[in-house]
């Protein structure tokens, strides 16, 4: 069994991928927080519910090499949409960004990526544990 293809670490590393895609686009506003004209931006968030229903939908026929082993191929191949983030007023110069609002965001998906990748861990600890290695 290929642990990075478990349905479970599949879905993890995309949330994981698409926090880190989020802290690259946060990063910009504040880094153009006073840029003229600059309009604050987000990465439009993963909807779980249709990840689980892709995931229910995409499963492969099981494919048996052994009548113990089960393999399964999840696809996490989706991309992330950019969208505007209008949360505040513009300021005189047209600049969207509001330095407080991006410093609770950025502060947020910190939060979920740790949350995310310690869930990643344990399950792989799990898995390590149940095939009987340390």
């Amino acid at each position: 069994m290929n642990l990075p293809e478990v349905p479970l670490l599949g879905i993890l590393r995309e949330r994981m991928s698409w926090l880190n895609a989020r802290q690259g686009v946060l990063s910009q506003n504040v880094a153009n927080a006073d840029t003229p004209g600059y309009s604050a931006r987000d990465i439009k968030p993963i909807d779980f519910g249709d990840i689980l229903k892709g995931e229910s939908q995409s499963q492969p026929a099981l494919i048996v090499t052994d009548p113990r082993h089960i393999a399964i191929t999840p696809d996490t191949t989706a991309g992330y949409e950019d969208a505007a983030a209008p949360d505040t007023e513009s300021n005189p110069t047209g600049n969207t960004v509001s330095l407080e609002q991006e410093m609770i965001k950025v502060a947020d998906n910190q939060a979920q990526y740790a949350a995310a990748a310690n869930l990643y861990s344990k399950a792989v600890g799990m898995m390590r544990t149940a095939i009987g290695q340390p």
